[in-house]
């Protein structure tokens, strides 16, 4: 396998002076600067993310770099000692900067100090192996990685990607379906040629490009929040990471004796990277997050309509002069305005039913703010929680919910 990417990380370092204002991008020089007069080094982060293949999404406050399935996510503070201080990002004359350590660390970058000049750039990755998988009248290519790795769709027929910062690729039998080119930046893939436009997801050390036809069962995102080293609440001996697993696996087998097509963002308790959990809602008609806090108060939380993401704007603003012979492959993607507060409000005439209060609300938050279809959080009390049978009566009620939703029967 050629490592001219190896290489490249290798040797952009040389030559580097000694001015603390650089900052090393790959192979691009930038600046650095430091706020408060401290010891931390902050770089661009738009010259960060163009230069690296990163995600940026600036949203609600906050800003998102992201490779991959992993996430850095960091609040924003227009005061330098304050960012310095809290390892925020920093507005400066109009412009966002960020922690290079932290981001380093956060994303699993590569870093170094060459005479306090930060070195950044994206360690080389190996794919290991792509597997074609069809199910249900949908194509996925599977693509396993040793990390996380940033990908980009160059064409959508036949479609061809571009894995930043991929080295190796694996041997493949000569038959032409899939193959590879090594470029200076990376990888790029050449996968067969289909009759639907490909979508791409992320998961943890994964990339999934996904078509085919939507004429298919409703699909439902059960997110169970927390997991592996991130317990979330711990009242006693009950944690909340356990709780929302256990409610969600008994969400899942509900909602699938009813023929719908569901999915976990964990089935064990591990860590899923905030990205990831989004990500998966991008293709769901049905998004629900589920968190636990003490005692017995109720919430449910819809993402503003006011804040979507302009990928869902642009969505509904095609719905409307799409023809009708081709409006059901958006409509599978783009919920109408309002379907997360009706969602919301469901849940919430379920649960009143059984005699549990709660109080839907609106407030942006990143895990729901990719989602195509309706998205919700809710955060449940753990005397709901405590016992297998509260488990199995609250699921049964947000069940209920997510059928009456889809117009389907209850279970």
């Amino acid at each position: 396998m050629r490592r001219t990417f190896l290489a490249l990380l290798l040797l952009f370092g040389l030559g580097l002076g000694q001015y603390e204002s650089r900052l090393w991008v790959g192979s691009q020089e930038g600046q650095a600067i430091y706020p408060a007069e401290g010891a931390v080094a902050y770089g661009s982060a738009r010259f960060i993310a163009d230069g690296l293949g990163l995600g940026y999404v600036e949203a609600s406050g906050r800003l998102y770099l992201s490779l991959g399935s992993r996430v850095a996510a960091f609040n924003i503070s227009d005061q330098g000692a304050q960012a310095v201080q809290s390892l925020y990002a920093y507005r400066f004359q109009g412009e966002l900067w960020v922690p290079v350590r932290e981001l380093a660390r956060s994303l699993d970058l590569y870093y170094r100090s060459d005479y306090g000049a930060p070195v950044l750039a994206l360690r080389p990755a190996r794919l290991l192996g792509v597997e074609r998988v069809v199910a249900g009248g949908v194509e996925r290519f599977v693509l396993r990685f040793d990390r996380d790795v940033q990908a980009r769709l160059l064409a959508n027929n036949p479609p061809r990607l571009a894995l930043i910062g991929v080295s190796q690729t694996p041997d493949l039998p000569p038959s032409g379906a899939i193959s590879f080119s090594q470029e200076a930046w990376g990888t790029e893939v050449y996968l067969p040629q289909g009759n639907d436009p490909p979508r791409l997801l992320f998961l943890p050390q994964q990339v999934i490009v996904e078509r085919g036809s939507f004429a298919r069962r409703p699909r439902v995102v059960l997110d169970a929040g927390h997991g592996g080293s991130d317990s979330g609440v711990v009242v006693g001996n009950l944690r909340e990471k356990d709780l929302v697993l256990s409610l969600a696996q008994r969400v899942q087998r509900l909602l699938q004796a009813q023929g719908l097509e569901v999915m976990l963002t964990r089935d064990a308790d591990r860590e899923v990277p905030l990205l990831a959990r989004a990500q998966y809602a991008s293709s769901a008609q049905v998004f629900l997050s589920l968190h636990a806090a003490a005692g017995s108060q109720i919430r449910i939380y819809s993402h503003p309509e006011i804040q979507t993401l302009r990928l869902l704007e642009k969505g509904r603003e095609l719905l409307a002069r799409t023809p009708a012979n081709r409006r059901a492959l958006l409509e599978h993607f783009v919920a109408p305005a309002g379907s997360a507060a009706r969602l919301a409000q469901a849940l919430a005439t379920g649960l009143a039913g059984a005699g549990l209060v709660a109080t839907p609300s609106q407030e942006a938050m990143y895990v729901l703010s990719l989602a195509g279809g309706a998205a919700v959080l809710v955060e449940l009390g753990f005397e709901q929680l405590r016992t297998p049978q509260g488990r199995e009566q609250v699921a049964t009620v947000l069940a209920q919910a997510v059928l009456s939703h889809l117009g389907g029967v209850r279970p």
